[in-house]
Parts: C-alpha cells; sequence; structure tokens
C-alpha cells in the first residue's frame, strides 16, 4: 500500500473500534465473455487510472487485495463505498468475486457498478441501470446494497447507497430507524456529503427522470444526516481525493482517495 491514512475520532466507546474504509478501485480486468466494445473500454480506462495514480508499481487488483490483509491483520471492520468495478462488465464482477470472497466486509455502491460504459447519463440511462442493478444483485446476493447496518463494540456503523446522487424514502426511514436506536453512528456512502449532485434542487441531467418529490425526500436526508447528534461523522469516495470537513454541528466528513492510487484510511474510534 502507498498510503494508509490514520484517522482519529473520539465519542467515548469503551473500547476502541477499528475501520478500514475503501472506495473507489475501478477494477478495469475483461473477460473473453464481455463484448468487444467493453474490453476496449476497459484497456482505455487502464491507461486512464495508471496515469491518474501517477503509474502506481501495483495494480488496482493487488492493493485490493492487500488492504483486505491489512485489514484482517489489524481486526479492524472493511467497509467498501463503490465503484470496486469500473464499469458492469463480466471480468470486472469476476475479479471482484476473486478477491473479496471470503471476507468479511460492508458494501454500499457507486455509480459505476451500474454503468455499461460512462457514468453521463444518455436516453437510455434509467433503464441500462436497472439492468445493471439488477444483474449485480444476482452475482452478489449476499451483499446488502441499499441500506446495511452493523453494531461494533457500541457504535453503529451504517451503509447507504447514494449512487444516483440521490437519497430514496426507504433510505430515509431507516436512518430515523437506526437513531431511535441510540446509539452513535458513523455512515459510509459514495457520494460526499458536499457533493454539488447531491446538493441539487433539480435534475442535472434530463435522463435522470426523478421526480421533485424525490429530490425533496433527498434534500431532507441531508437535512437529518446534518442536525442528528448521534452521527459522528460521514466517510465517502468519489472525488478520488483525499478531504476533511466540520459542519457547525461539529460533525466530520471525510472523504477518502481511490484505491486505484494505494490509498485508503484506517478509523479509529474509541
Amino acid at each position: 500500500m502507498e498510503k494508509i491514512i490514520e484517522t482519529k475520532i473520539h465519542i467515548g466507546l469503551e473500547k476502541p473500534v477499528k475501520i478500514l474504509h475503501i472506495t473507489d478501485v475501478h477494477l478495469v480486468d475483461y473477460a473473453e465473455e464481455d463484448i468487444p466494445e467493453k474490453k476496449e473500454h476497459l484497456i482505455r480506462r487502464r491507461a486512464v487510472f495508471e496515469k491518474e495514480a501517477g503509474f502506481p508499481p501495483h495494480t488496482q487488483n493487488e492493493y485490493f487485495s492487500e488492504a483486505f490483509e491489512i485489514a484482517e491483520r489489524e481486526n479492524a471492520l472493511t467497509v467498501l463505498t463503490g465503484d470496486v468495478t469500473d464499469i458492469a462488465a463480466i471480468g470486472t464482477r469476476r475479479e471482484f468475486h476473486r478477491i473479496a470472497d471470503g471476507h468479511d466486509f460492508m458494501y454500499c455502491p457507486g455509480s459505476h457498478e451500474f454503468a455499461d460504459f460512462c457514468r453521463t447519463p444518455g436516453p437510455d440511462h434509467a433503464e441500462i441501470y436497472k439492468r445493471n442493478y439488477d444483474s449485480f444483485r444476482e452475482s452478489f446476493p449476499n451483499l446488502k446494497v441499499t441500506f446495511d447496518s452493523r453494531t461494533v463494540g457500541g457504535l453503529n456503523v451504517i451503509t447507504i447507497d447514494n449512487s444516483e446522487d440521490y437519497f430514496t424514502a426507504e433510505i430515509y426511514d431507516k436512518l430515523r430507524a437506526e437513531a431511535d436506536r441510540g446509539l452513535p453512528m458513523i455512515l459510509f456512502m459514495h457520494d460526499p456529503i458536499g457533493d454539488w449532485n447531491l446538493l441539487r434542487i433539480r435534475p442535472i441531467n434530463e435522463n435522470m427522470r426523478r421526480s421533485p418529490e424525490e429530490f425533496l425526500t433527498s434534500d431532507s436526508v441531508l437535512g437529518f444526516i446534518g442536525r442528528c447528534p448521534l452521527i459522528k461523522a460521514t466517510f465517502a469516495g468519489h472525488w478520488h481525493g483525499e478531504s476533511e470537513a466540520v459542519a457547525p454541528c461539529g460533525q466530520k466528513y471525510y472523504v477518502t482517495p481511490g484505491l486505484f492510487k494505494g490509498i485508503c484510511r484506517m478509523i479509529t474510534i474509541d
């Protein structure tokens, strides 16, 4: 690993809890069964990530495998926040399985898991997204993709799907239900809280096909996260860089760089 960001959060737990945050792996492997267009796309994308990462000495696959080893060595809960695969291809999903199967981890998706070739929505965006979303759920039936919660040492660790740049009413209801449990919470998602796509008041692309009610619900989720004193911090990816901010209420927002750069974050909460 090129770098492990060490983050410590003090909230008064009896014993420290460790979490390894992994995001934006962007696996670019193709299989012989993949259509030629996807193979060509993944070859081009491999070059893009090599350039963005400054030609690191290891591949995404090697960093991904090493991250799980680090988590096991440190007795840390592993949390993946999306874009593990770069597109919805047979090869990328097969490699996800090869590396991750047998390991214990929590997961929420990014946008790339359900993309055919790129993230920018086109006229058939809704159809493609649903097809790839359903296919992903079939490929990874044990992953709780939309929302997951796990209590570790008195801490409620939660993963939330905001892979389409908004939060659903289902997520709003589940998040409030988790708050009713009264435990301190740490949230993990793909898009950072400060991402302008999450903060918009109307769709940025007509092909997103979201209703005004859905965007109002998403805004309600953001408001709830910002006001809830039990939520101590949120962690996300998507930006491929490191960022940290503190809200007026004292809640901390963190963005972890992409693992394709050989960077992950070890969080210690006590």
